[in-house]
């Protein structure tokens, strides 16, 4: 999971918004299809291209508007809440893509146990700490944080599906192509110096949070391996 920094409410949803405020058309189901589509570029735009859930390659044709603190909680809390943009979050699959799609988003769907205390949030800074990927793509919980626990198990994200994909981005990347070219320890550095920056399109490589941890785990290994050559040359 990446973090993601809301930019400002897009402005013709912001007008639609004060608009409707304090009526009975204040409801994300009334908004209409025009702002809708707005809202959702803006999103993809501030998360670089990724789903907030699970870091998969999103655009407009591949996505949804998906609400973290879902839209029927937020209109039992507090009508006209469920407009909240920053609340709102882009995220796989399309609407309608739903059955054939058993991790993210479709999978949590109305789940908000706790007022969502039990769930790490793409909207908050410490998401990209709870987290742990491994080489093989398997995903880990760091200091055996309940939250963290919970939200694997709310969006599914150690599915076999999104693990595997997860793999073969790390294999391919680290790896090569034929996965018998590994990066040097100064490839591994140079790219894990900018693996999670925005690329020159405004994007984020896909799995780049992942990427990252599985640059460090390279590199850690490359050390140790260096470490037992040099005492095996020693000790000759």
């Amino acid at each position: 999971m990446k973090f993601i920094a809301k930019s400002g409410t897009p402005r013709a949803y912001a007008e639609w918004c004060a608009e409707v405020a304090g009526t009975h058309q204040a409801d994300w189901r009334n908004v209409r299809s025009s702002e809708k589509r707005q809202v959702l570029a803006s999103m993809i735009a501030e998360q670089g291209g990724l789903c907030a859930y699970t870091m998969r390659r999103i655009d407009e044709q591949s996505s949804h508007v998906e609400h973290v603190k879902p839209q029927s909680r937020c209109r039992e809390d507090h009508a006209g809440s469920d407009l909240d943009y920053g609340n709102l979050v882009a995220c796989f699959p399309r609407d309608g893509q739903e059955a054939s799609c058993r991790y993210g988003a479709h999978r949590k769907g109305g789940w908000w146990d706790d007022d969502g205390a039990r769930f790490v949030s793409p909207l908050h800074p410490v998401c990209e700490q709870v987290f742990r990927f491994r080489l093989d793509g398997e995903i880990e919980v760091i200091d055996d944080r309940i939250e963290a626990k919970t939200t694997i198990d709310v969006l599914g994200l150690d599915n076999t599906s999104l693990t595997e994909d997860r793999r073969r981005v790390i294999e391919e990347f680290i790896f090569g192509p034929t996965r018998s070219d590994p990066m040097t320890p100064a490839a591994a550095q140079r790219a894990l110096d900018r693996i999670c920056d925005r690329t020159h399109d405004g994007t984020f490589r896909e799995f780049c949070v992942v990427l990252r941890a599985a640059l460090q785990a390279h590199l850690q290994r490359l050390t140790r391996l260096q470490q037992r050559r040099r005492h095996a040359r020693r000790n000759r």
